[in-house]
């Protein structure tokens, strides 16, 4: 829709140059040029709007995948922290075995007695020690997986978070709030202007708008109406100019959000 109204846009446009430039033919003529790559422009702006349809069907894909990934990741997590739990239970009952040994031992020793069931409940001891040695080992390396799968699964909700954000900004017709670049040109005649930045390396949004700003001052909006890989165009809104005021190339152009 928003290729449809550019073109009509443009249309009306080169008619009104047309009649302004009628007694000037070199500059009718430059103007008949500039039109001309304009249309081509507008071309490629629905090949732009081809290849966004086609990267938010991939999003709806990879955000689909991603949930899918974080609930098996939860479920793996999940698994691991029970069987933590039965390793450190099985630990502690090592430990408690380990201790009767111990002062069953103590007693043997003390009591003199039966030095064959000493030197094997000393043996049994020396085996416990070697088994909880391990199980402490096992135990280690099962909560360092639980640990990565933790940070993994963290990292994961906030690039869910972070696409879902994207997608709603996208959906609202909301630039992205850190945006900030500069006005390349202006066709006052129009009341157009070219940006600095689009959708790759900006993401600029067709339709949102922006705030063109001179020393820290507001001086007036655009409403972006085309948008390419790393260049923009939008239309100057007339009620927002401030008085006295002409938006010129250079200004610094920044996001609006609500």
């Amino acid at each position: 829709m928003w290729v449809k109204v550019s073109i009509a846009a443009l249309v009306i446009a080169l008619l009104g140059g047309a009649m302004y430039y009628l007694d000037n033919e070199e500059a009718l003529t430059k103007e008949r040029r500039e039109c001309a790559s304009r249309y081509k422009n507008l071309n490629g702006l629905r090949g732009e709007f081809t290849e966004e349809k086609t990267k938010y069907v991939d999003f709806l894909v990879k955000n689909e995948a991603l949930t899918n990934d974080i609930n098996a990741l939860t479920k793996e997590k999940d698994e691991l922290e029970v069987k933590n739990q039965e390793l450190a239970s099985a630990n502690e009952a090592k430990k408690s075995d380990l201790q009767t040994q111990q002062t069953a031992l103590a007693e043997l020793q003390s009591k003199s007695k039966d030095m064959e069931s000493i030197q094997a409940i000393a043996d049994r001891i020396k085996g416990l020690e070697e088994e909880s040695k391990q199980l402490e080992v096992v135990k280690q390396a099962e909560q360092g997986k639980h640990d990565a799968i933790v940070a993994e699964t963290e990292q994961l909700v906030v690039n869910n978070a972070a696409l879902r954000q994207l997608k709603a900004d996208q959906d609202a017709r909301l630039s992205p709030p850190n945006l900030k670049t500069r006005v390349s040109q202006v066709i006052h005649d129009f009341n157009v202007v070219v940006i600095d930045g689009g959708a790759a390396d900006l993401g600029v949004v067709p339709g949102s708008k922006l705030a063109v700003m001179r020393d820290g001052n507001k001086i007036a909006e655009l409403d972006v109406n085309a948008v390419e890989s790393r260049v923009s165009t939008a239309t100057i809104l007339p009620s927002t100019v401030t008085a006295g005021e002409r938006v010129e190339a250079g200004d610094v152009v920044v996001s609006v959000r609500p």
